[in-house]
């Protein structure tokens, strides 16, 4: 179960990055905004805390860990640069 839902999140963060790269075209509104940064950030606690307390599926938890940092880095500075920008 742990490792389908590594996969999960390892999916989510991929799309986010591919999507912030390649430009799909989504849009996407408040409360998917809302719902995907309350999933990059717990992507990167559930990581974080399954890395230091087992060592199973350590190779997945450290790339779902740095994935989580890069799109919640992205996903930060365009919200912010959003708000600046109006």
């Amino acid at each position: 179960m742990k490792k389908l839902f590594f996969l999960f999140l390892l999916f989510v963060n991929v799309f986010y990055i591919a999507n912030a790269l390649f430009g799909f075209g989504l849009k996407m509104s408040l409360e998917w905004n809302v719902l995907l940064g309350l999933l990059l950030i717990t992507s990167l606690l559930y990581s974080s805390i399954h890395l230091l307390r087992s060592k199973k599926y350590a190779l997945l938890s450290v790339a779902v860990l740095s994935l989580s940092l890069a799109s919640l880095g992205w996903f930060t500075f365009i919200n912010y640069l959003s708000l600046i920008m109006g």
